[in-house]
């Protein structure tokens, strides 16, 4: 395939410009980034993912379930294109006290784990301060597979001879983007939720597409992608395998190698290629990409937008978090631009593949004084540490060359 490096490229790194047209324009204003977002997103649909279907040929009715508890509900949607329909059910769970207007917290989460009954923790965690919560298994939209099954290949079927060949993620996304939909149609109003007022977060392959979901859909206030690795916010231009960072701010060794390689890009585009669209399963190298993951994490900014990318460190070898701190720290100029520059953040915690209760705690209280607005000082006093300190204060001189592109984002980040 005809490689597709963007003509103008930041520094050694070789990153495809955030903030300059495809004409070589540069972006100086938040009019002109809307323009530019467009931009980006239409490489992401033709390059990555595929394309979200228009939802204005769609028609989404909804039925809410009892669930087991009185706090638990389901909440079945139901989607009809021309003469298609298909449906999935999640799982909500309701404070002790519900009250209108709720904030909600949606994570990707399967019912069950080995035939097992599984009921998320963080679903738990965000009830018990308040927050609706919506367990999605994405599973049920789209099989984690390449047969192509689901609610979403039931309404667009896959086939090879057709040009729109959309990835498992993008399904994933779609589906949230449909529980949106149902919340919006009047399930929010009777459940008791504010559809404005949304976080959407996963793990690992969930991770990935949650990032997709608030990159491509807007509506979502709070974006949290966990241990996304590749294909998720991870640069797919770097490559820390062998490197050794001092960990001992949060409790680890002062000289820790990471070991494992970094997933390749063959691997990507090999066996878990059905995650993406088809111009991508054609790629040879991350190289002829006309973007990377620092502006994915770019298309979820906005003036009352959010996003915090959670991962590990010594569990997360194959994840490359420095590049995912990469995409953090270079996607920044964007929220500057957009006069949300606080609202950027990226918790890395020592050890675990998953949103850690610690990091729960964190999310939850982020968003008690950013989406609730509650005083700073009601809150647990959990908001330090969001802004990349591993790397960024106690490894700056261990990073790739490639940081220093981007000294302007890293002091804007840390003044924070």
């Amino acid at each position: 395939m005809e490689k597709l490096r963007d003509m103008h490229q930041e520094g050694s790194g070789c990153l495809p410009e955030l903030l300059r047209f495809s004409d070589g324009t540069p972006v100086t204003t938040a009019e002109q980034w809307t323009k530019r977002r467009g931009e980006i997103l239409a490489l992401y649909e033709k390059y990555v993912y595929g394309r979200l279907p228009d939802s204005a040929q769609e028609t989404v009715a909804y039925a809410i379930i009892p669930g087991d508890g009185a706090q638990a509900r389901k909440l079945r949607i139901i989607v009809s294109r021309e003469k298609r329909e298909a449906s999935f059910t999640v799982r909500v769970t309701l404070p002790e006290e519900p009250a209108s207007g709720m904030a909600c917290y949606l994570e990707y989460c399967p019912f069950s784990w080995f035939g097992k009954p599984l009921v998320s923790p963080n679903m738990k965690a965000a009830a018990a301060r308040g927050y609706a919560a919506i367990q999605y298994d994405p599973v049920s939209v789209a099989s984690d597979d390449d047969l192509h099954q689901g609610a979403y290949f039931g309404l667009y079927p896959y086939s090879e001879t057709q040009e729109r060949q959309d990835g498992v993620l993008l399904a994933w996304a779609w589906g949230a983007c449909k529980i949106l939909d149902a919340l919006e149609a009047g399930a929010g109003l009777e459940l008791g939720i504010d559809p404005a007022m949304c976080i959407v977060a996963g793990v690992s392959r969930y991770g990935k597409s949650a990032a997709v979901a608030g990159a491509y859909d807007e509506r979502f206030r709070v974006t949290v992608p966990s241990c996304s690795g590749a294909g998720g916010v991870a640069v797919f231009r770097t490559d820390n395998h062998g490197k050794a960072y001092d960990l001992s701010s949060l409790g680890g060794p002062e000289d820790w190698v990471n070991d494992s390689v970094n997933e390749p890009f063959e691997n990507l585009t090999g066996g878990e290629g059905y995650w993406f669209c088809r111009n991508f399963r054609q790629m040879k190298e991350a190289e002829e990409l006309p973007v990377d993951q620092h502006m994915l994490c770019a298309l979820a900014a906005g003036k009352d937008r959010h996003m915090i990318i959670i991962t590990g460190i010594t569990s997360e070898g194959w994840n490359n978090t420095e590049g995912q701190c990469l995409a953090y720290v270079a996607s920044q100029s964007v929220w500057d631009l957009l006069d949300a520059g606080d609202q950027n953040n990226m918790i890395i915690h020592l050890d675990g593949h998953a949103i850690l209760p610690s990091d729960m705690e964190r999310i939850l209280d982020y968003c008690d004084v950013h989406l609730s607005g509650k005083d700073r000082g009601t809150v647990s006093g959990n908001l330090s540490g969001m802004k990349g300190e591993l790397f960024l204060k106690h490894n700056r001189g261990r990073l790739d060359p490639v940081f220093d592109r981007f000294e302007t984002e890293i002091q804007s980040v840390l003044s924070r």
